[in-house]
């Protein structure tokens, strides 16, 4: 059986800024990706130039620059000058340090606030439901089963048409969590859209930046991996998904002690 490998690269600046995207506007955003798409131009741009090629104007991209927690515009060309300097091509092989190097810049850059918060959510919570589908189920059964040691109402639900019909059955005060790689799995969208328009509460540990599933939930905790396809299958690491959950229930025990 032959496999093949394919790496798709997740840029070192979305790595670096992934947990912050969120907090960014519309325009805000455009400027962000754009600046991702052309770091190697976009480091010797002044701030004028840039924001003429985007037609903002040159407060959006300090704006920009103040929200993802840069001091200013020249911090971020810094940082885009040592991104281009390090920059290379992903070779055919992905190597176990590339999982460790990625799981070590994820905590460096966790979302606190947001642990903090889905914590105390779910101890107020009366039902904790942990939806998950694909190769993000057995972490979804795993967070939930932490939790029933905790002795929390929690199950979870991984079948499309189950998932259909949670929206029938969910209380105002049970909480929904999403577990998924991409964010973008249509199943789980459709799912949220629902609790979205029926007030419902709900929160998700997404693998991928910015995604639709992240800017649908009350809170979203988001990590970010290089994505893996073997043979056609997508099998990038969810390492940093299980380490977050960890983590999350580390702090939900403290909080309850």
């Amino acid at each position: 059986l032959l496999y093949t490998k394919v790496v798709i690269n997740i840029s070192s600046l979305i790595m670096k800024f992934s947990h912050k995207l969120n907090n960014l506007s519309h325009a805000e955003k455009h400027i962000f990706y754009y600046i991702d798409s052309s770091i190697h131009t976009v480091k010797d741009l002044s701030l004028t130039a840039l924001a003429d090629i985007n037609n903002v104007s040159a407060t959006t991209i300090i704006r920009m620059c103040s929200k993802i927690g840069l001091s200013g515009y020249s911090e971020l060309k810094h940082i885009l000058k040592d991104l281009d300097k390090e920059s290379t091509s992903i070779s055919s092989g992905y190597h176990v340090s590339n999982i460790i190097d990625n799981l070590n810049q994820n905590l460096s850059n966790l979302n606190l606030t947001n642990i903090n918060k889905l914590a105390k959510n779910i101890k107020s919570a009366n039902r904790i439901i942990i939806v998950a589908v694909g190769l993000s189920k057995p972490i979804g059964e795993y967070f939930s089963k932490l939790l029933m040691q905790a002795n929390k109402n929690s199950f979870y639900v991984y079948e499309s048409h189950m998932i259909d019909l949670l929206d029938q059955t969910t209380e105002k005060q049970d909480l929904v969590i999403f577990v998924s790689n991409s964010g973008e799995t249509r199943t789980l969208i459709t799912a949220c859209e629902k609790f979205r328009y029926k007030n419902l509460n709900t929160a998700a540990i997404i693998n991928s930046p910015n995604s639709t599933l992240s800017m649908l939930v009350d809170i979203p905790i988001n990590t970010c991996s290089q994505k893996l396809n073997i043979s056609g299958y997508d099998t990038t690491p969810r390492s940093t998904i299980l380490v977050i959950i960890d983590i999350l229930f580390e702090t939900y025990l403290n909080i309850i002690e």
